[in-house]
């Protein structure tokens, strides 16, 4: 009676659908147990990639869930395959560059505005250039066995050279306006220049008291090339200078050579009161060291005299030029 009452007892304590739970044998009611437990767990690693467990002392430890690690051929693959995804991508963006710009046959083909290259009109000669910095050639000799044909000639009164760079000095003092010298001096200056080649450079410097060289932009110790626009712009210069003032020949001969010409044409009226000293010439040839040939050209009134103490004559022989005379009254009768 007491066992039957105890398991009327149990009966009510417990919901009936769990009561069979009770009688099962313990080995199987494990083994479901644990079973259970498994699936969980492999559920929440699934998921969470990592998760917290305890080892066999009773620590919490990480546990972390590992992808197969690849095969050295799978690795040799994967290499392989971003080489050739970089190759690619490089020869998209130099395909999409070359794409971007007119390609050489697209700019041959071109049409060019011809009405504007060969369209007639005077050349604008107000246009600036670049400035030329002055070529210093070397120190060399003037020509041996006299004037050969070419380029490079260059003439001025009958005085012959030849060579690339040349300045013509003027004298512009108030004398130069007796018997009109003024006007042949200009008249045969701007018959040289005009003779010039393009491959030749020129300089033009008038003097008096002080030295008036020709100036571009503002830079009076430049020396120009013989083209067409520089020239019209020279001719300018030389008609625009008046006669006027005193003579100093030493300033704009020093000038000149400071530009180191091949030749230097040196014109004056001067006569023997207004003369270089002996110790300017000495300066001036020295200073030239036989670089520059000087020509000289004098004008003068009457038949030609004594070369002896003309130092015109001197100073072209010494550095390697020549002298002529013009009586200024025959050329204002020509």
């Amino acid at each position: 009676m007491p066992q039957k009452r105890e398991n009327s007892e149990f009966r009510r304590r417990w919901p009936e659908w769990l009561l069979p739970a009770f009688f099962l044998p313990s080995w199987l009611m494990s083994l479901g147990f644990h079973m259970i437990l498994f699936v969980g767990v492999a559920l929440f690693f699934q998921r969470a990639g990592m998760t917290e467990g305890m080892d066999d002392s009773g620590r919490v430890v990480d546990i972390f869930v590992k992808n197969p690690a690849e095969t050295p051929d799978q690795r040799e693959e994967t290499t392989q395959t971003e080489e050739t995804t970089v190759e690619e991508q490089t020869e998209a963006d130099q395909v999409a560059e070359l794409t971007t710009e007119p390609l050489v046959e697209e700019l041959v083909e071109m049409p060019l505005p011809l009405e504007d290259v060969f369209a007639p009109g005077p050349a604008n000669v107000d246009v600036e250039l670049p400035p030329l910095e002055p070529i210093r050639p070397a120190n060399t000799p003037p020509p041996a066995g006299g004037l050969s044909s070419g380029r490079g000639e260059t003439q001025f009164f009958g005085a012959k050279d030849k060579g690339t760079r040349i300045v013509f000095v003027i004298d512009c003092s108030g004398s130069m306006h007796s018997h009109n010298a003024i006007y042949f001096a200009k008249t045969e200056l701007k018959r040289s220049i005009s003779l010039l080649e393009p491959t030749q450079q020129f300089q033009v410097i008038y003097y008096n008291g002080d030295a008036y060289p020709w100036e571009r932009r503002g830079r009076p110790q430049d020396i120009y090339w013989a083209n067409d626009a520089n020239k019209r712009l020279a001719y300018n210069f030389i008609d625009e200078r008046s006669p006027t003032g005193g003579t100093n020949h030493v300033p704009a001969l020093m000038m000149a050579l400071k530009l180191a010409p091949e030749v230097i044409y040196f014109l004056t009226d001067a006569d023997q009161n207004d003369r270089i000293s002996n110790r300017e010439m000495t300066h001036v040839t020295q200073f030239n060291g036989g670089r520059t040939r000087i020509h000289c050209i004098e004008f003068g009134v009457g038949p030609h005299l004594d070369l002896k103490d003309n130092f015109l004559a001197e100073l072209a022989r010494k550095n390697l030029g020549s002298y002529r005379y013009f009586d200024i009254k025959e050329l204002s009768q020509r």
